[in-house]
């Protein structure tokens, strides 16, 4: 059970393919440890902690689970840059290219959805290969 008083926002994780179109059941999602970021909004150190190993459902859907943010009173405080914690998300699938997501903002009390939009593997393609244009980067540099 969360306390009241923590810091906590939640994160949901929404894997499809097809520009949206098509959930992928079984895709596994895994959630590492926050970024504090530099005035750059370069990350501060790098987190390798799991979290959570998640599976989606048949909707394409991960459970909700609670993550350590920020107060939302930072938000309040003139030249606060970042009233969240940033979260790194890896997802994968059988038949589709791996995808990362680097510094996704969580925000206490607030439910997000981050929607993961995998493409299937070509042929003789490995799922590390690299997509192009595939860096999925949320910093103010970068205005995402």
């Amino acid at each position: 059970m969360v306390n009241e008083n923590e810091s906590i926002g939640f994160l949901t994780v929404a894997v499809k393919t097809a520009n949206g179109a098509l959930p992928i059941e079984n895709a596994s999602v895994v959630i590492y440890g926050h970024s504090e970021l530099d005035e750059n909004s370069v990350p501060l150190e790098n987190p390798s902690d799991v979290i959570y190993s998640l599976k989606t459902n048949r909707n394409g859907l991960t459970e909700r689970v609670a993550l350590q943010t920020k107060p939302k009173e930072l938000s309040e405080v003139p030249g606060n840059l970042y009233p969240y914690l940033g979260y790194n998300i890896f997802v994968a699938a059988d038949g589709y290219y791996d995808s990362s997501y680097i510094n996704v903002p969580i925000f206490q009390g607030i439910n997000s959805l981050q929607p993961v939009n995998l493409i299937p593997l070509s042929e003789f393609s490995s799922p590390q290969d690299i997509v192009p244009n595939n860096g999925r980067s949320y910093n103010e540099k970068n205005n995402v």
